[in-house]
């Protein structure tokens, strides 16, 4: 055959080739450039073949005191959907979650490459967790894989240039990487495979570069559908929000690494046919299957108890339909009739698939430990017991937190944000239906509000106000964003608040709530508010706008009625601390006083009042009309063993404003306050209140602090607005 008869022979091939993969995009074809242009054979059609069975017919394992001979997945039938996923035309990543001893590394990583360099050559990445663990793959999986497979061994390159640690050559051009998380090791390359191996081992975000997955998947973009990024691990993130709850059967925890893709993906899990009632049933990741008492029963329970005797009595599944015992013999029939489901479908009995699945470009698969080939029923028992025991015996949690990882496939979720859970829900449950909004209870003492500075594109003052009893009982009358400032905006409407830009907007906050009141039960009486306590942080140019804003105050003589409020970087710092800043024109100190707080021991003073179960001291009241999002945030932060309170939601506000209400408490020495029938004047009953005020006078102060802005304010040039022609 000539040169230019082989290249229209081959052109040809693969016009065919394609057609045929376009009718079927999920199915995975490859053409060999030898057969097409060899003189000694004849053209051949082009073979059709899933990465499992060119795996099967290609890989061949050879493990020393192991297991020696072909790979099968016999052993390991829910690898099966995940290894020919990799040759989808339709998605562009496959993402794995499951434990240690599940079979993943050998059939996802050594399978996916022995289909690859026998069927369908193409460059590949493979990414271990550092450089070591890349040097012990390569000589004690790759080498071996090589070496002893005879597809794989007669594609190897001859030249001893072409193979070292971690480059491989074939004689057909594919090139195998073997490198660790680097930015240079995935930057610049394209690759037409990536695989990253043990994701949760690694750094989420690879020298300030992004995630190892975002930096994997873009390698093989060049190659359009064709490409495709592998991604797998067991488990490594904690669990840090305890409130969460799954919105969807499938779905993950909020965490970050694996389960973070996993979530973006169609959230596929393995489930299992009963023998006895026919219906299905997932094999969930964790222990829920084995129908174990509480850990906390536990937890007595194997200080004295035999381990062994306990993990035995305890080792067969209970199918949650119909109560059958299913015991561990029959784990490999379960699996071998298991069948993966996407989020939104379940099978009936009759094995008929029903429900809308959720789609994505990536393939997403988690198997729990329960269904690993590898991992014996009774040792996952027997391993989280011993677990329960080491945390009851020293209060450590490692050998508890690697079991439920590797071996159960679950995050973990500390003991203390379990505690944390059991309280998480408390004030949303205790709602009362009595209290209205923007007005003070009979028992309220005073009133003082907390103002959080959020900028961005979405900048806003967040205002809360609560009524204050007697030894810090609080009752939350009002909470509202003031997103608008006073400054000409869009047609005939107002700018939008920007905080860290404009001096006057701060202004608002005089208007909406120092100068505000509140009613109470006495017929034309209102209550001021006494403190403001207002946030001096956040991004650049907020704290110089809110020292200017409190030297208006001072000249306006309301800067009394202010605090201004600067969490301390110390956990040992006071809980509140007066401190003066803001200094012009060389003077050795400020004019400004700013309250240094200790946000942990405040913290630690509300979260007190959120645990209280009946009314009284600490104890705070939240009204009916506060919406779910409210208690989200009251729930964004928990307390860690160090006594440091840690963020696990993005919006924090309530809770934070509810930490500045109480620094203001302690600002006007509430804490002090021993006999409340001989408190402050502007802390005494409502009668006789001197912070209470007629309707008139209210209006009378609004008058004149509306006088007051306007005398302020530069005088306004009024634009002139050329009609356009187009109404003319």
């Amino acid at each position: 055959m000539n040169s230019r008869s082989c290249v229209a022979t081959m052109n040809n091939a693969i016009s065919d080739v394609r057609s045929d993969m376009f009718n079927d995009p999920d199915q995975h074809y490859s053409i060999a450039l030898a057969d097409i242009c060899s003189p000694h054979t004849a053209l051949q059609p082009p073979r059709r073949i899933s990465v499992s069975q060119g795996a099967k017919e290609a890989l061949f394992i050879k493990q020393p005191g192991g297991y020696v001979g072909p790979w099968s997945a016999e052993e390991t039938p829910y690898m099966v959907e995940p290894m020919d996923m990799l040759a989808s035309r339709r998605h562009e990543a496959v993402c794995f979650v499951g434990p240690a001893r599940t079979g993943k590394t050998l059939g996802l990583l050594e399978g996916w490459m022995s289909h690859a360099i026998t069927n369908d050559p193409g460059d590949m990445l493979f990414v271990q967790m550092t450089q070591d663990k890349a040097r012990e793959y390569s000589k004690t999986r790759i080498d071996r894989a090589l070496r002893h497979s005879p597809n794989l061994a007669a594609l190897k390159s001859g030249s001893s240039q072409d193979d070292n640690t971690h480059d491989k050559m074939f004689k057909h051009g594919m090139w195998l990487r073997i490198g660790w998380p680097t930015v240079s090791q995935l930057s610049s390359s394209d690759y037409r495979y990536v695989a990253l191996t043990d994701y949760d081992r690694m750094a989420d975000d690879i020298d300030g570069e992004g995630s190892g997955f975002a930096l994997g998947l873009k390698r093989t973009t060049t190659f359009l559908s064709r490409g495709m990024c592998l991604v797998e691990s067991s488990p490594g993130r904690d669990v840090e929000d305890p409130g969460w709850r799954a919105v969807t059967n499938h779905e993950a925890p909020p965490t970050s690494g694996i389960l973070g893709i996993y979530n973006r993906s169609d959230r596929r899990r393995w489930y299992w046919k009963c023998f006895d009632c026919a219906d299905w049933f997932e094999a969930k990741p964790g222990l829920e299957l084995f129908h174990l008492p509480p850990d906390d029963d536990l937890i007595d329970m194997v200080r004295s108890a035999d381990i062994d005797a306990l993990a035995k009595e305890y080792t067969r599944v209970v199918c949650p339909h119909c109560g059958s015992i299913i015991q561990s013999k029959f784990k490999h029939e379960l699996n071998m009739r298991g069948r993966w489901l996407q989020d939104g479908q379940h099978l009936t009995s009759d094995d008929e698939m029903v429900g809308t699945a959720l789609t994505s470009s990536i393939a997403g698969y988690w198997l729990g430990g329960v269904a690993a080939a590898y991992q014996p029923w009774k040792s996952l028992v027997t391993r989280h017991l011993q677990g329960l025991r080491e945390y009851a015996l020293s209060g450590s949690e490692l050998t508890l937190k690697t079991t439920v990882n590797t071996d159960q496939g679950l995050p973990y979720t500390s003991r203390h944000l379990l505690e944390a859970a059991r309280n998480a829900l408390g004030p949303a449950d205790r709602k009362e239906k009595s209290l209205a909004r923007y007005i003070v209870p009979d028992a309220t003492r005073f009133l003082i509000a907390s103002v959080d500075v959020q900028g961005g594109t979405n900048a806003r003052f967040v205002v809360q106000v609560h009524a204050v009893g007697e030894n810090f009982e609080q009752w939350l009358v009002n909470r509202f964003n003031i997103t608008e400032s006073r400054r000409e905006g869009m047609g005939s409407g107002y700018a939008p608040i920007d905080p860290a830009s404009y001096a006057e907007d701060w202004d608002r906050i005089t208007e909406e709530v120092i100068r505000s009141t509140y009613r109470t039960s006495i017929e034309g009486k209102e209550l001021r508010i006494k403190l403001t306590v207002v946030d001096s942080g956040g991004e650049d140019g907020v704290t110089d706008k809110a020292y200017a804003w409190y030297r208006r105050l001072r000249r306006d003589g309301l800067y009394s009625r202010v605090m201004l409020y600067k969490g301390a970087s110390s956990k040992t710092a006071p809980i509140i601390k007066l401190s003066k800043v803001g200094n012009r024109h060389g003077k050795e100190t400020g004019d400004v006083d700013l309250y240094v707080c200790n946000p942990n021991l405040l913290s630690d003073a509300v979260d007190t009042g959120l645990k209280r179960k009946d009314a009284g001291a600490n104890y705070i009241h939240f009204p009916s009309w506060l919406p779910q999002a409210f208690f989200d945030e009251l729930n964004a932060e928990v307390r860690g063993k160090d006594g440091i309170w840690k963020k696990i939601r993005k919006r924090n506000e309530s809770f934070d404003l509810c930490r500045m209400i109480r620094a203001g408490c302690l600002r006007l020495g509430v804490d002090k306050i021993k006999n409340w029938q001989r408190a402050p004047h502007w802390a005494a009953l409502l009668d006789v209140n001197s912070e209470v005020v007629t309707m008139e006078e209210r209006r009378e102060m609004k008058a004149a602090a509306r006088d007051v802005l306007i005398a302020d304010q530069p005088a306004r040039r009024m634009r002139r607005v050329a009609m356009s022609p187009y109404i003319r």
